[in-house]
């Protein structure tokens, strides 16, 4: 019986390279930002009950009829679909990249159970007809696989030559800065998904809402906001004082910005009464704020780190199965 080919000794025509790879990376990063920019349309032109059944648009059609609400609703169901395609294609390329990295292997598996997940969740959405808990938790989980994304993005760059080399910078306060940034940006995405939850944007005139009071639940958010906005100032001075490298204060200055703009769509949308176009560049800009942060707290960690910590031809795995 023949031992199973290592990746190595593959013909090249059954390998992917690593640059091929980090493209379907991306595409894995765009997929799964354009599914919850989806939603957001579904919610924002209460169509979240456009097709009462799943995985049927209704009990006895599978495609929804001429109803906007229902079209709007089965087309994100729609979007689903490249987005498994592209969580798959990361698996086979994790299997097949030369070098193998083990890591995006299990990262490209964690994204697919986690798109598996969601599409059962989504079911579970429409059966509770928009409860407030289940929304909230569909939303927070696509946060957690755009976060991955990102994660399998970067990891997947780090071997490609022109890649900044970790461990040539010695950080210092920054480093125990980073980790709190993190944390304070999830505290505002759950806090903006309290907001959302008891206002007025349901997904259907008649779902029910989070009983928590609108103007009370945006100040901790607001709250959380400012927390972490004064955070990423200090970790970016402290980075300057400690002669980061430029790619990395580029990244840090990409999360400010996302951040500031982020905020001026959120005041603007709570003094205008919330209209939804606003809310679905809000939805956007936390999806951007979001992705740049786990990408800036990443990329710190890495360049912080020691030779021992970046992935290196004795991690390269030289086993695996066809």
């Amino acid at each position: 019986m023949a031992r199973p080919t290592s990746p190595d000794e593959r013909s090249p025509s059954r390998t992917v390279t690593p640059v091929t790879y980090r493209r379907i990376t991306l595409a894995v990063v765009v997929t799964q930002v354009l599914i919850v920019m989806s939603g957001a349309a579904v919610r924002l032109t209460g169509s979240g009950l456009g097709c009462s059944d799943w995985p049927r648009c209704e009990q006895d059609q599978f495609v929804p009829a001429t109803d906007y609400n229902a079209l709007i609703e089965f087309a994100n169901r729609v979007v689903s679909f490249p987005v498994i395609v592209a969580v798959v294609l990361a698996v086979w390329g994790a299997r097949r990249r030369i070098p193998y990295r083990p890591e995006l292997l299990t990262l490209s598996w964690t994204l697919l159970a986690g798109v598996v997940i969601q599409v059962l969740l989504g079911a579970v959405v429409v059966r509770l007809e928009l409860l407030p808990s289940t929304v909230i938790v569909h939303f927070l989980i696509s946060m957690a696989l755009i976060a991955v994304s990102v994660a399998l993005h970067h990891r997947a760059g780090q071997d490609i030559p022109g890649s900044v080399e970790a461990g040539t910078w010695t950080a210092g306060v920054s480093v125990r800065l980073v980790l709190p940034l993190a944390a304070l940006s999830a505290a505002v995405l759950v806090a903006g998904t309290v907001v959302t939850a008891a206002g007025p944007h349901g997904g259907d005139e008649n779902a029910e809402r989070l009983p928590v009071l609108v103007t009370t639940a945006t100040r901790v958010h607001s709250l959380a906001a400012w927390a972490f906005l004064a955070v990423l100032v200090a970790v970016l001075v402290t980075m300057r004082r400690e002669r980061a490298p430029e790619s990395l204060l580029r990244a840090g200055s990409l999360v400010l910005a996302a951040c500031l703009v982020q905020g001026a769509i959120g005041y603007l949308q709570y003094w205008n009464g919330v209209p939804a176009g606003l809310v679905f560049l809000h939805v956007v800009g936390a999806m951007a704020v979001w992705g740049t942060t786990v990408w800036f707290v990443l990329e710190h960690r890495r360049l912080a780190a020691g030779p021992a910590d970046v992935a290196s031809p004795s991690e390269v795995s030289t086993e695996t199965t066809t």
